[in-house]
């Protein structure tokens, strides 16, 4: 069973490093929009999907697979990426487009912010679409949490530290353990002061104004859905796919296969 108050968060991914993640559970948030399209994705049956921190990456990877068994999908600056197949829009990663390939995704900060967390011992992709999955596996494990949001060009998103006050809240089960870090307390605090609406709080967050200016309005909606994608996006052998699939016993194989979760 998790420790409550053994729980750091980042508000940004920028200042992490390998030996804050190592052997430790971790959940990256990038509500607008990375993590919510890769919950869809695998929703709506994509094999895996492979978070890359660039181009170059992306195409190394996709130089090697059978072109009509992957889809590239990115955006810089919240467009999509030129010669892509799909942007970072979870509305386009229907059933028709992802059911049975692999998903490059190349985004501005959330697949950036997975690459930094390769080394936890537990790897999920969060966002308020999958709270309460990302909430249940966390209950089960006995490592040290970490939460990392990805933030927006290296500095604080409200969508994402309020989806990490989410997840604190429900893992602390509205009884704050007390002494926490000053992050966490940020988060859970600044959820507990918008809890009463929100949806209007997220609106009026930087990112989310600027998608719904650029046409992006059900994106963001969609986004902050809670719960209406309960899946859980686990990062095994440089890919997120579905925990549902993989069988515990892997997962048992490490050294430390004592606190391993049931997924």
């Amino acid at each position: 069973m998790a420790d409550a108050s053994n729980v750091e968060v980042f508000l940004t991914y920028s200042s992490v490093t390998e030996d804050d993640v190592r052997g430790a559970t971790v959940v990256v948030i990038d509500v607008l929009r990375a993590c919510s399209t890769i919950a869809t994705a695998l929703h709506h049956g994509a094999r895996a999907v492979l978070p890359v921190a660039d181009m170059a990456e992306a195409g190394k990877i996709a130089a090697n697979l059978d072109p009509d068994m992957y889809r590239l999908g990115g955006e810089r600056n919240a467009e999509k990426i030129e010669g892509y197949h799909l942007g970072n829009s979870p509305l386009e990663y229907t059933q028709d487009e992802v059911e049975g390939r692999d998903v490059i995704l190349n985004t501005t900060n959330g697949t950036r912010a997975l690459s930094r967390a390769k080394t936890a011992k537990h790897l999920l992709a969060g966002s308020f679409l999958n709270a309460s999955r990302v909430v249940d596996f966390l209950k089960q494990v006995e490592t040290p949490i970490v939460i990392i949001c990805a933030g927006r060009q290296n500095r604080l998103s409200l969508e994402d530290t309020i989806c990490a006050g989410v997840l604190l809240d429900r893992l602390w089960e509205n009884d704050d353990p007390g002494l926490v870090s000053d992050a966490a307390h940020t988060a859970v605090t600044l959820y507990h002061h918008d809890r009463d609406d929100v949806e209007d709080a997220l609106k009026r967050a930087n990112h989310a104004q600027r998608l719904m200016r650029n046409g992006y309005t059900e994106d963001v909606a969609y986004c902050f859905a809670i719960d209406a994608v309960p899946v859980l996006p686990y990062y095994r052998d440089n890919r997120l796919v579905l925990a549902d699939s993989l069988s515990p016993a892997p997962l048992a194989a490490s050294d430390d296969s004592a606190d391993a979760p049931s997924l």
